[in-house]
């Protein structure tokens, strides 16, 4: 007899949350250890904070200042692009939905840094003294550009992130189950992640708002878009992710040393 089982995609719910708490913290501290942190003593200086979701570089000149600004965004499109590439030739379901994570995550948040320093004179990208464009003539031109470039490019990432989940998933009912729950969930635990550790940092309301929530529950917006997409017209794809007990407590233990040393900030003296 010929075999007519149909394909089922499915991802463990808790894998889901483990990877989230795994990922995440990770990424944010490659956006501000490895971007900011990095390219500050490389400049010739020398962090003064580390924080969850800020680095304090004193002593930098003009330049030297806008392009720390400027690095922790440049760390997150390296990050995307690599994963993205990596995505095409690995096979196994696993490391397949963490790279699919990664580009989403880190090409949105890259993305929307572009937008949100174009429409609100703020972040790492704002032409005002401290930001990466630093003072230019005809600033609102700058802006305008800058959040027209960052919105062309978020909606790139977020039709490839749409169509990498379609590659894994496939079309049916059961599969857009499975597409928006993940992406709910990626949504929804990153960002109540990001606010829960930024209320331990000493500098107040601002960095929660400015930061945390801005990169997270702004920053992957998109990911309602990857949510609730056209229908994929595919058939389903035989894409399972099982319980994996390594990824929930790995990623509980990552999220709660990041916050509870980076939380409060690091200070270097």
């Amino acid at each position: 007899m010929m075999d007519k089982r149909v394909a089922t995609p499915r991802i463990d719910m808790w894998t889901l949350v483990g990877l989230a708490l795994l990922l995440l913290p990770l990424l944010t501290m490659a956006h501000e250890l490895l971007g900011h942190g990095l390219v500050c003593v490389a400049s010739g200086h020398r962090p003064s904070e580390l924080g969850a979701y800020y680095v304090e570089c004193p002593g930098t000149g003009a330049w030297s200042r806008r392009i720390v600004a400027m690095a922790g965004t440049g760390v997150d499109v390296v990050v995307a692009v690599l994963a993205v590439l990596a995505w095409r030739f690995v096979q196994r379901p696993l490391p397949k939905l963490a790279l699919w994570i990664v580009f989403t995550v880190k090409g949105m948040v890259a993305a929307g840094y572009w937008m949100f320093s174009g429409a609100t004179n703020l972040g790492d990208w704002g032409p005002a003294a401290g930001g990466g464009i630093g003072p230019l003539p005809w600033p609102w031109l700058w802006r305008a550009l800058m959040f027209a470039i960052g919105l062309c490019v978020y909606i790139m990432v977020v039709k490839r992130s749409i169509r990498m989940m379609f590659a894994m998933l496939g079309g049916g009912e059961q599969a857009r189950h499975v597409q928006r729950r993940a992406a709910m969930t990626i949504y929804l635990v990153g960002g109540a992640m990001a606010v829960l550790v930024s209320l331990f940092n000493p500098l107040g309301i601002v960095i929660t708002l400015m930061s945390a929530v801005a990169s997270s529950f702004g920053g992957t917006a998109g990911l309602f878009n990857v949510a609730w997409p056209r229908p994929c017209t595919e058939p389903p794809r035989d894409f399972t992710v099982g319980r994996n007990y390594v990824i929930v407590i790995l990623g509980v233990l990552v999220t709660l040393g990041f916050a509870v040393v980076l939380g409060p900030t690091v200070y270097l003296h």
